[in-house]
């Protein structure tokens, strides 16, 4: 769409949208998700706030009014709510959100010269900062989309103390984010969330899945926010046996991987997950 050159369009159901963009910090190429119920429209994830996501996202949705939501505030799922003037997220999320409420979030991707790092692309094509309405849900919040079409907000800590997955009741897709990404699934540490950063861990983690898996019935497929969408819900089944078997030995790991946090290097531990890629954790996130 003319309108926004940086975002792919894709329509996977008769009223759903998802927008492909690629990522400009050199990780995964982040989706976004667009739901056209009866009488509103849901967008979940605003990704790096890179071109008019508003402007497409209205030129799709037509004169529904919009909601907009997100999984969690990391910079590939929250740098486009600058476009928006209310988002809705997890309670638990919303102290991580308030610190990127500043304009200088994307100045990690440009050199000391002004130079994109990662992927080439125009600086005056960011959104311009402006601040938003950040709105806290409980688990199992319901978004009403008219005519009794409702999507469920579900708590999903481990990637971050208040990631959300959005159970869109009517088409049975579960928008998983950020838990359940073919590749890697990551569970380090939330340090930028000093008031429930200890929620990210993967015990947390599984007593989530213990609960979304019994629920299962309600569901046929998981779409994450990368990579491969669509995906068959065993997909939490294999998640949730590569927590247990974490819970029960954690240092007996498949293999290890270091990563830099906060400018310091640290080693993390890798258990495989059946068929999709590794959990990422620590022995801190434990």
């Amino acid at each position: 769409y003319p309108v926004d050159p940086y975002v792919e369009v894709y329509q996977f159901r008769d009223n759903l949208y998802c927008l492909f963009s690629e990522s400009l910090d050199g990780m995964g190429d982040p989706w976004s998700f667009l739901i056209l119920g009866p009488e509103k429209a849901m967008l979940i994830d605003t990704g790096f706030g890179l071109g008019n996501l508003r402007g497409l996202v209205e030129q799709l949705a037509g004169p529904l009014p919009l909601i907009v939501v997100n999984t969690h505030y990391h910079f590939d799922h929250a740098y486009g709510n600058y476009q928006f003037h209310k988002i809705y997220c997890s309670e638990y999320e919303v102290p991580a959100m308030e610190t990127k409420l500043t304009p200088r979030v994307w100045d990690y991707l440009f050199d000391e010269t002004g130079r994109c790092i990662w992927t080439e692309f125009d600086r005056n094509d960011l959104v311009p900062y402006r601040e938003y309405e950040i709105v806290g849900c409980p688990d199992g919040y319901l978004f009403d989309l008219g005519g009794g079409y409702q999507v469920e907000m579900v708590h999903l800590p481990g990637h971050t103390a208040g990631h959300a997955a959005y159970l869109d009741k009517h088409n049975r897709i579960l928008f998983a984010g950020d838990a359940a990404c073919i590749g890697n699934l990551g569970i380090t540490g939330d340090p930028v969330n000093k008031v429930y950063g200890d929620m990210a861990t993967v015990t947390n983690f599984r007593t989530a899945l213990v609960k979304l898996t019994a629920r299962n019935d309600e569901f046929d497929q998981v779409f994450p926010s990368h990579s491969v969408l669509e995906l068959d819900k065993v997909v939490l089944d294999n998640i949730l046996e590569a927590c247990d078997k974490i819970l029960d030995n954690p240092a007996c790991c498949d293999s290890l991987c270091v990563k830099v946090r906060g400018g310091v290097e640290r080693e993390f531990c890798n258990k495989m997950i059946y068929r999709m890629g590794n959990l990422t954790y620590s022995k801190e996130t434990v």
